[in-house]
């Protein structure tokens, strides 16, 4: 009987800290649920992948522009990309956006500390026989970065 109460009273005491941790928020983890955020606006870049293709990218105004710089798509890009980004955690950034004239969903983690892009893209996702559907799961380094 003595077993059985004190572990209810380790119970109990456990969920009451549990309660008041799962309440206490931090400056740095207020955000809008839902409200797209801009995190990198300002910011200039060029990033290269390991086979050699690089791509120039800017954000401002809430928005991405990119150009391939480097590799078979050199000259070719997209402007005006309404993006969303999230701050997870120093100089770490998540972005994402959606091409829906070439149907392409993109995630991109920068991390500008350690100069390193992490990708996953879905590739023309509505799988015509002109643009077949594939994923991409790259990193790049990252060089040119400019914040303005």
């Amino acid at each position: 009987m003595k077993t059985k109460l004190i572990t209810f009273i380790c119970l109990v005491i456990f969920s009451i800290g549990q309660s008041f941790a799962q309440s206490n928020t931090t400056e740095e983890n207020k955000f809008q649920f839902g409200e797209p955020e801009h995190f990198i606006d300002g910011y200039s870049l060029n990033y290269q992948y390991q086979d050699g293709k690089a791509i120039h990218m800017e954000f401002y105004n809430g928005k991405a522009t990119y150009e391939w710089i480097n590799g078979p798509r050199k000259g070719k890009g997209n402007t005006d990309i309404p993006y969303r980004s999230r701050k997870i955690g120093d100089n770490l950034y998540i972005v994402n956006w959606h091409e829906t004239g070439i149907k392409d969903y993109l995630t991109i983690v920068f991390d500008f500390e350690k100069m390193m892009i992490h990708s996953s893209i879905i590739v023309g996702y509505e799988n015509k026989p002109e643009r077949k559907l594939r994923t991409v799961f790259s990193t790049g380094v990252i060089d040119h970065l400019k914040k303005n």
